[in-house]
């Protein structure tokens, strides 16, 4: 009897080395000895017919390997049995893909879509990586522990197992792939059998789905256009028929632009520019269209147009005011209308949303054009009240005279000029929803005493009544002044000033968040329908290291003179008048960075690093490879002395701090994380 040959699997971790064991006992059975190692145990030369290890290992392991033996590196996949419960998740859905690497994560990731699942939208999660905590389902290869907090529903795909090519490359090694074969051809085309059975019924709801969205496609009241990636329309609705004139037959899997006029789709696609609520003249009519890009898996995969008669738009506007005249006035803004990918801006949202959640009242502070009421009407709309009305009044903008009948409202022959019957104030038309007090620090004294019994109270009497109303309302109150410095100076009421302080939110500055300037010039150019415009580098640098004291309305303004006064491209001097003045970047506060500084001042000026800094920043947010030579251009716009050779003896300088990571060649100097930090307190 011959004796019985032996396989050595070698394997990182004791884990992967009893799965292998147990996948290829099932399939050899007894006849081979198998013996299972791990690395870190391993002393001497392993003498066995064949060696099976994984490639991560590849290298490592040859030491291990006697003359007379063979090495297969194992190829991996997921079992296709545990691909049945990802099939049966809903299309579209966002899902996290949970891995303790970001590196096993994209693998995964990887296998799932070649193994056909692509129906659904997966999210890579890891230690470390910041996730939206609205997703509640994860898919994990035996990953648990790294879930996130938060998640409902966690599918468990298993272990990434030996591949059948893997096992096949063992049989043959071996000399035991003639009688092995049969059994395991046949288990796999028994997975197959199952598998196919499951896309099957997924098909069919598929259809289904599709057939229901045919039906609301045109049983909407929009327009609906949408074209792929060869500008072939591939949706015309019924109201896109109405509109054009034109029948749908007529122009499917026809060329957008030869056949249905001026929907500038084949425009969206080639430039990525989108267009939101623009107005265009069809024929008579004139619509309000909106135009956007189509994404798979971050791929542009097509455009999509939606349109509406703005005549019809009006007389649903109308409606809806007429609904709403005695809730007040409407919140039309989001936390996804508000434009931005720094930290300091996600901070704000993410803790404006947690506010949101909520009944207290919330103090917003910031400078004048930081966006404190978008702040406010987002949190209203994000909050248990967001059906309810949003009223808002400015306490600076209103005389003192009538601030407080706005307010508290008033009865019949109060005063002289009262309207008959007398008027609700602003609190009582925000009943069950929202007030927002803007400009609070301007309010009178004796105006904020009776707002603050309104507060302590929560009920409400209106000038010239001799009864109180009970209100049921959620506060939320902003100011860009120093509220303590106006207490000390007996402008405003500690006692009001704590009651409005329950929850304080802070908005930051745009010199804050200078990596979300590019992004805010886009959406004004957008705005103001001037996308054409090409914002040259010189003058990218000079908005970036701009000192921007009136914040995103100061910006916005900047934008809107450069789109009235520019063909084409926009050169340094064609910024308005005080943008070509030496504004030079604020030193700040750096007292907290005096060891870096200490060190940097060695060599130069702290503005002069700041600079490179900035520069490298927004090289980054551009994703663009930036030179020394460049940055010095770029200091000479901005009226700062630096020479090439300066450039490069600082970027040295800061390299030996962290900051930044020197590059070879092409590949340019890129800021380092550790700079984007210290970058971000330089410039607050």
């Amino acid at each position: 009897m011959s004796k019985k040959k032996e396989l050595a699997i070698i394997t990182m971790s004791e884990a992967t080395n009893h799965l292998f064991k147990e996948q290829l006992t099932e399939v050899l059975k007894d006849k081979v000895n198998i013996v299972g190692y791990v690395i870190n145990d391993l002393e001497e030369v392993v003498q066995v017919d064949l060696i099976l290890s994984t490639n991560s290992l590849n290298g490592k392991v040859n030491k291990y390997v006697s003359k007379d033996s063979e090495v297969v590196f194992a190829r991996r996949s997921l079992d296709i049995s545990s691909l049945e419960k990802l099939i049966k998740i809903s299309t579209g859905k966002q899902v996290l893909l949970v891995n303790n690497t970001k590196l096993a994560a994209q693998e995964t990731e990887t296998i799932l879509k070649e193994a056909g699942i692509d129906h659904i939208e997966l999210i890579l999660s890891y230690p470390g990586k910041e996730v939206d905590d609205e997703i509640k389902l994860a898919i994990t290869p035996e990953e648990v522990e790294y879930v996130p907090e938060g998640v409902e529903q966690i599918i468990d795909i298993g272990s990434r197992v030996l591949d059948l090519t893997t096992i096949v490359e063992v049989l043959i090694k071996l000399n035991l792939l003639d009688e092995k074969a049969n059994l395991l051809v046949s288990k796999h085309i028994r997975q197959l059998v199952k598998l196919n059975k499951e896309l099957d019924t997924n098909i069919k709801k598929v259809e289904k789905a599709n057939k229901m969205l045919e039906t609301v496609i045109n049983h909407v009241h929009d327009g609906i256009i949408y074209i792929n990636k060869r500008e072939e329309v591939e949706v015309f609705n019924q109201m896109a028929e109405d509109f054009f004139e034109i029948k749908a037959e007529d122009v499917i899997n026809k060329n957008v632009v030869d056949k249905v006029p001026n929907t500038k789709l084949h425009q969206v696609l080639r430039t990525g520019l989108e267009d939101i609520n623009a107005l265009q003249n069809v024929g008579d009519k004139k619509i309000v269209t909106t135009r956007v890009l189509v994404k798979q898996d971050e791929a542009i995969i097509g455009a999509l147009a939606t349109f509406k008669d703005i005549t019809e738009v009006k007389k649903l506007e109308q409606n809806l005011r007429k609904k709403l005249k005695d809730k007040g006035h409407i919140a039309k803004y989001r936390f996804n209308d508000i434009i931005g990918e720094s930290e300091a801006i996600n901070k704000a949202i993410k803790k404006a949303k947690n506010l949101a959640k909520s009944e207290s009242t919330i103090l917003i502070q910031g400078e004048s054009g930081t966006g404190k009421e978008l702040f406010a009407q987002a949190i209203h709309n994000y909050s248990n009240r967001a059906e309810a009305s949003f009223v808002a009044i400015n306490c600076a903008a209103i005389p003192e005279s009538l601030l407080e009948s706005e307010l508290f409202g008033y009865e019949d022959g109060a005063f002289t000029g009262a309207k008959k019957g007398g008027r609700p104030g602003v609190f009582e038309q925000a009943h069950t929803g929202t007030i927002f007090l803007d400009e609070i620090g301007d309010m009178p004294l004796n105006i904020q005493t009776r707002l603050l019994r309104v507060l302590q109270e929560k009920e409400v009497m209106r000038i010239g009544a001799t009864k109180v109303a009970p209100i049921d309302i959620r506060v939320i109150a902003a100011t860009n002044k120093d509220l303590k410095r106006l207490i000390n100076e007996n402008k405003f009421r500690e006692d009001l000033y704590y009651r409005l302080n329950v929850l304080p939110l802070e908005i930051p500055n745009l010199n804050n968040r200078r990596e979300d300037i590019p992004l805010l010039i886009n959406f004004f150019l957008q705005r103001f329908n001037r996308e054409d415009l090409v914002i040259t580098k010189g003058t990218m640098s000079k908005l970036y290291n701009y000192n921007w004291e009136g914040n995103i309305r100061e910006l916005e303004n900047c934008v809107e003179y450069i789109t009235q006064t520019c063909n084409n491209k926009v050169r340094l001097d064609a910024l308005p008048p005080y943008l070509k003045n030496n504004h030079r970047i604020n030193d700040g506060d750096l007292d907290e960075l005096e060891k870096i500084k200490v060190d940097l001042k060695e060599l130069g000026d702290i503005i002069e690093y700041k600079l490179i800094l900035n520069e490298l920043y927004l090289a980054k947010q551009l994703d663009e490879h930036i030179g020394r030579r460049e940055i010095a251009k770029s200091a000479k716009i901005n009226e700062v002395q630096l020479s090439s050779q300066m450039v490069r003896s600082r970027l040295k300088k800061l390299e030996k701090q962290g900051l930044v990571k020197i590059g070879r060649g092409r590949q340019g100097t890129e800021i380092t994380d550790k700079g984007i930090q210290i970058l971000k307190k330089l410039n607050s």
